[in-house]
């Protein structure tokens, strides 16, 4: 497992010229790593995937309140390649644990799994388990339909064995799972996306669809004195009440490199807000951090 130093990076923008231009609150904190997270989508997208069986992805977690930043958990993140229904498919997994330090406050420990056919991505299942503080549930989502112009899920959950809903969402743009959102910003072409160009797309959770506005900002350097990492940067919008506000909800930083790693994300909460750093990496497809590396003092 190779380690990233991405602690609390700074960031400044490349001149050039593609780039001119409470328990409720800690509940939260399980949310901001999923979201960073077609394809046949119509979207300008890489023609070789930036990813391979075996994949794993370490993340720490932090939450910000003033001037107090605490380590709030740490999330790993892996893709393996498997038989889904005895086709050949994708599965990303996502688990969630908070802090020694946080588990006193409000425990966590949520696992995510998302299944996406081989070779078109397209989303085909998903399913959480959340364990949060007191609240423990299963919830499915079954795709239907995946389309740019219409998308959609049946959506199930149990708590305590028991049915709580059984559902059809239904909408008329593409539709995603949390998780896989991952894929779907790894997967974009940049190369023929301008700063400021954007993506619209909807995420379904429980009985909700929410709306999300991808918005790509061009290219920047995160990082400390110990090494600087060129990046995608990339604003997010979410139609949701669980954040602070929409327009900007949630940062995104990719790195600018043949893997599309999401190296940091950031994101405003109704209470302070929520910080994730590339912590380590496995079995990555593409060398790293060579091609990424912009800057690293002797």
């Amino acid at each position: 497992m190779q380690r990233a130093d991405l602690s609390v990076p700074e960031q400044e923008f490349l001149q050039c010229p593609k780039c001119n231009d409470s328990n409720k609150n800690s509940r939260l904190l399980g949310v901001i790593i999923v979201f960073s997270f077609a394809i046949q989508s119509g979207y300008a997208q890489t023609e070789s995937l930036p990813f391979q069986n075996g994949e794993e992805l370490s993340y720490d977690i932090h939450y910000k309140y003033g001037l107090v930043m605490l380590k709030a958990g740490v999330g790993r993140y892996s893709i393996e390649e498997i038989a889904y229904e005895e086709q050949p498919a994708y599965k990303s997994a996502l688990y969630f644990k908070t802090s020694f330090f946080f588990d006193k406050i409000f425990k966590i420990r949520d696992t995510l799994n998302s299944y996406a056919s081989i070779p078109t991505l397209v989303p085909i299942y998903h399913n959480r388990n959340i364990n949060e503080g007191n609240t423990h549930f299963k919830e499915d989502l079954f795709f239907l339909k995946h389309s740019i112009s219409r998308s959609e899920v049946r959506s199930k959950q149990e708590r305590n064995t028991k049915l709580r809903f059984d559902t059809v969402l239904n909408v008329n743009n593409l539709g995603y799972d949390i998780l896989s959102i991952f894929m779907f910003i790894r997967t974009l072409d940049y190369s023929k996306i301008k700063p400021g160009d954007s993506f619209q797309i909807t995420i379904f959770m429980g009985k909700k669809t929410i709306n999300v506005i991808i918005r790509y900002k061009g290219q920047a350097i995160i990082g400390k004195r110990k090494a600087k990492y060129k990046t995608l940067n990339l604003n997010v919008d979410i139609t949701d009440k669980v954040f602070s506000e929409s327009k900007n909800s949630m940062e995104i930083w990719l790195s600018d490199d043949e893997n599309k790693i999401p190296l940091k994300i950031k994101a405003k909460l109704k209470i302070g807000s929520a910080e994730a750093n590339l912590s380590s990496y496995k079995n990555l497809k593409n060398p790293f951090p060579p091609e990424a590396v912009m800057y690293k003092p002797k």
